[in-house]
């Protein structure tokens, strides 16, 4: 790329001196250190307004996301109210090794009413004990170190 520079201001570069030459220069570094810490502040300004902006969104969702919790609670509470309690036993028996505790069942049903809600599609039918030796997490661990390197 051939660059003609006009013969005035090539004349006036030749005629600058030294001192003259670095003060121009210093002028050039200094106006583009003053243009990127310009640019740097108003992405950073950017940035913050986007963040705050964001903040709030999901400030919102969690609102709502909470109070929708609430609404569950409040049809669990329902729910709760409405099946029979048992009459409580003052000596009541401790479980038998193959029968699961009442807690866990009514915790189970309670998981299935928060995740399908009233609606009344999901039933439980039965509720057994896993017959394996290992717990659930230790098989997927042993199925995880296991696995060929290939898939």
């Amino acid at each position: 790329m051939n660059v003609s520079i006009p013969a005035p201001v090539l004349a006036a570069a030749e005629s600058m001196s030294l001192a003259d030459r670095g003060i121009s220069a210093a002028k050039v570094i200094l106006t583009g250190f003053v243009v990127v810490f310009a640019v740097l502040l108003l992405l950073i300004l950017i940035i913050k307004v986007y963040s705050t902006i964001v903040g709030k969104a999901q400030d919102a969702s969690g609102r709502r996301a909470k109070k929708k919790l609430k609404v569950k609670e409040g049809e669990l509470k329902l729910a709760a109210k409405t099946v029979p309690a048992k009459p409580s036993e003052k000596t009541e028996a401790p479980p038998s090794s193959d029968e699961i505790p009442e807690e866990v069942v009514a915790v189970i049903a309670a998981a299935v009413a928060a995740m399908y809600g009233s609606s009344g599609k999901a039933r439980i039918k039965s509720i057994k004990r896993s017959g394996g030796r290992r717990s659930a997490w230790a098989n997927a661990g042993i199925a995880d170190n296991t696995r060929p390197f290939n898939q």
